[in-house]
């Protein structure tokens, strides 16, 4: 089991959304994204959240999407549960919530679940 399925709950269908470098609320996420010059992607999920398991069982789960997020975002992930302070700031009105922030915590923009893009 990798590390990231051990600290974070991903749906327990099917899914590939450990294979993304998650990273837990911390400054040092916030200083590698400041370091690297790329923004934070932020998820917040919960277990009984219906969305949040499809979103990790699709968008999550696509090799591109996998790819450009290990390499383009600092991706971190929020359990609503666990965190309810960062929800109650982050939220984009649902579950699953993927903000977009920068190194600084100031949202770019976000949504609710993002289905993968098809060709």
């Amino acid at each position: 089991m990798s590390e990231a399925a051990e600290e974070f709950h991903f749906s327990p269908r099917a899914n590939r959304a450990s294979e993304i470098n998650w990273h837990p609320w911390s400054p040092e996420a916030f200083d590698e994204a400041r370091h690297t010059g790329r923004p934070i992607l932020l998820s917040i999920s919960a277990v009984w959240c219906h969305w949040c398991h499809v979103m990790d069982e699709t968008t999550y789960s696509h090799p591109g999407v996998i790819d450009i997020i290990n390499r383009e975002y600092v991706p971190v992930r929020v359990d609503n549960d666990v965190r309810p302070d960062i929800n109650q700031r982050y939220n984009m009105g649902g579950w699953p919530t993927t903000a977009f922030l920068t190194a600084s915590g100031d949202i770019l923009t976000g949504g609710t679940y993002l289905p993968p893009s098809t060709p």
